[in-house]
């Protein structure tokens, strides 16, 4: 079992028993970091997030994730860049190389067709705006009622869920996770559940971190990563450890790119097979 550290409240935080990526039960120690500072931060929360690694699989993941109260702490409060309104033609700018590359592996043009586009964990609308905009049926999901509210008093389609909740009557085209797959305690379950969602050949976005990119290398080496202190974070990927396990829950990598997001942040495009 996965060693539990002191002080830790069980009504806000649980140990994972094993690595929730291959179930391996031994993993070792890899830093620890102080957590106060982050603006989505409650006392009830505790300080210290553990980070460890897994002996067998080595993957990076917190030794402990939130309860549904812990979660309920957080999501009590959202970051302004988590909420729809502001900078919009900014984010237009942005997510628009992105739509233009699944339209290319699409292979057909929304605007002719039916296509929907679910964008799970939509915060500030956006992906689901430009999706819109290019002409997908876009539909955005998150877990903030205050992000909802805002995306459809905009004219938009959205409701409150979250991934692990994720279900559809008809799958759909595109599903995005645009810096989500490291929120969810347990990515395989949550990505059975995207597969599900899709059509056969239908294409999964994934963004978040890369820990393997020379920018998070270097703020590790000025003692200035703030990935660490992340709160909402429970896990830390490299290119290729999400694209193997895209590829062990049904989905090829299709496509690779540097996003201009967030800091060390990347961007896969991947194919439901």
């Amino acid at each position: 079992m996965l060693a539990t550290p002191d002080r830790v409240d069980p009504e806000y935080r649980t140990p994972f028993a094993a690595c929730p990526l291959c179930g391996g039960t031994s993993a070792l120690a890899l830093r620890s970091s102080d957590c106060s500072g982050h603006p989505l931060w409650a006392p009830e929360l505790g300080r210290e997030m553990r980070w460890v690694r897994c002996a067998d699989c080595e993957h990076v993941f917190t030794a402990e994730h939130w309860t549904e109260r812990g979660f309920d702490a957080i999501f009590r409060r959202a970051h302004p860049t988590q909420l729809a309104g502001a900078n919009l033609d900014q984010t237009r700018f942005t997510w628009a190389p992105v739509v233009e590359r699944l339209c290319r592996h699409l292979g057909r043009a929304p605007w002719s067709s039916d296509l929907v586009w679910l964008d799970v964990g939509c915060g500030n609308g956006g992906l689901v705006m430009t999706a819109d905009e290019f002409g997908f049926l876009a539909i955005g999901v998150d877990a903030r009622e205050e992000a909802v509210r805002r995306l459809s008093a905009l004219g938009y389609q959205a409701q409150v869920g979250d991934l692990e909740g994720l279900a559809v009557t008809d799958p759909v085209d595109v599903v995005s996770l645009a810096d989500v797959l490291e929120h969810v305690p347990y990515p395989r379950a949550a990505l059975g559940r995207v597969r599900s969602a899709l059509r056969p050949g239908g294409l999964l976005l994934v963004s978040c971190p890369n820990m393997e990119a020379a920018s998070w290398r270097a703020m590790d080496l000025a003692g200035a990563n703030p990935y660490w202190q992340e709160i909402e974070h429970f896990h830390n990927f490299g290119r290729a450890s999400l694209t193997r396990l895209l590829a062990e829950e049904g989905f090829q990598a299709v496509d690779y790119a540097v996003s201009t997001r967030y800091k060390s942040c990347m961007e896969v495009i991947a194919r439901r097979f």
